[in-house]
């Protein structure tokens, strides 16, 4: 479903570059979408839903928990994961036109929930039997890591559910930061997920949802080259996929589960906290701890491990499950970057026009998040 927003909501700002001096949107140089694909098993169920935006806060799959209450789906069903384009409306409010104010947009964002429930009930209504199967490959796009050259995540994989006249439906990921889109625009894009999306939609049926991998300092050559550098890239991106797809087996066994864990992270960023206090961030948490959920879904012998950020490589590495696993970023929150605590920099060197961007640390919650962060995940695992 598209979500590009329309003139009647307002004014609704472009996130992804310039906080607090953003641009009206005025257009979109290609809709970005909404998709969602259920996999269900008995009584047991997974909600996915992929949004091209920045990023939401968890507050939004709260308040989409409520509305589909009635349909007996529960919060822990729900994978509301963005794709961090950078060149998307702001439904997190950091990227208003000027300082102190919010770019938050409330008409939008209740149009984003309404659409979200109505493709909710839609993937529901035309459920149908289907196999999953999985393809993966480390695969170098194009790819770099200007704060830790050697530290770099290259996992491309699909995830297809297949039936009888074909794919039903796709789960894609890779671990590329959105952001080929121009800055200095007034215009949204799906950058390089959307068109990676709309490719397979058309190659392998179905729909395709993408998920960004472990995606911090993971950059993609020619950042902010253009929408169609982006474009290209989605292009080579589902040209791989093309390629690998036959390489797919099957996902044995027959589990289905989504098991979620709440922890509590200390908001030690002073403009983080400055914003969610004066509302700029739109979010119900305030300082000095904010409460969010890591999530286990376990589809046969395959586990996918949800994030609620962006984080670093190190931070998921050495995690090894005794199954097959995958591990997603942006999914039921958007906290910034998971920055493991022996690379976190206290004087981190912000961004400067024409160079690459390394200070990650001033778009985190603080150092003591990202230790939090892979002790919580080494224990969902275990578990």
């Amino acid at each position: 479903k598209k979500i590009s927003p329309s003139p009647e909501m307002g004014p609704v700002y472009r996130a992804g570059y310039k906080m607090m001096d953003a641009e009206e949107i005025t257009g979109a140089v290609d809709d970005i979408e909404l998709r969602c694909l259920t996999v269900e098993a008995g009584s047991d169920r997974a909600i996915f839903l992929s949004l091209d935006l920045i990023g939401l806060f968890r507050d939004f799959t709260e308040a989409l928990a409520t509305r589909l209450a009635p349909r007996g789906i529960e919060p822990e069903q729900l994978i509301v994961a963005t794709t961090h384009s950078h060149a998307a409306p702001d439904t997190m409010g950091a990227w208003g036109p000027a300082f102190g104010q919010s770019g938050y947009n409330p008409v939008y964002v209740d149009f984003l929930l309404a659409t979200a429930t109505e493709a909710v009930a839609a993937a529901l209504e035309s459920a149908r039997p289907a196999q999953p199967y999985l393809c993966i490959e480390e695969v170098d796009l194009g790819l770099s890591n200007f704060r830790e050259p050697d530290e770099l995540n290259l996992e491309l994989w699909c995830l297809s559910f297949r039936g009888d006249e074909g794919v039903i439906g796709s789960l894609i990921s890779y671990p590329a930061q959105p952001e080929l889109v121009p800055r200095n625009d007034d215009k949204i894009s799906g950058d390089y997920p959307g068109e990676a999306c709309r490719v397979l939609d058309r190659e392998f049926g179905g729909t395709t949802l993408f998920l960004l991998g472990a995606c911090g300092g993971m950059q993609p050559e020619g950042c902010e080259a253009g929408y169609e550098a982006a474009h290209a890239y989605g292009r080579k991106l589902a040209s791989e996929l093309l390629r690998l797809a036959p390489t797919a087996r099957p996902v044995t066994g027959d589990t289905l589960s989504v098991t979620a864990r709440e922890i509590e992270l200390p908001v030690e960023n002073e403009g983080f906290a400055l914003m969610m206090e004066h509302g700029i961030l739109e979010t119900a948490r305030k300082p000095p701890a904010a409460r969010t959920t890591l999530s286990r879904i376990q589809i046969g012998d395959l586990s996918i491990f949800a994030l609620p950020g962006e984080s670093f490589p190190g931070i998921v590495a050495g995690v090894e499950p005794e199954t097959p696993a995958l591990l997603v970023n942006q999914v039921n929150d958007s906290l910034g970057y998971f920055i493991p605590p022996e690379q976190f920099r206290p004087e981190p060197e912000p961004w400067r026009e024409g160079h690459p961007f390394t200070g990650h640390e001033l778009e985190s919650l603080g150092q003591r998040a990202g230790e939090i962060l892979r002790s919580e995940l080494r224990k969902l695992v275990s578990d």
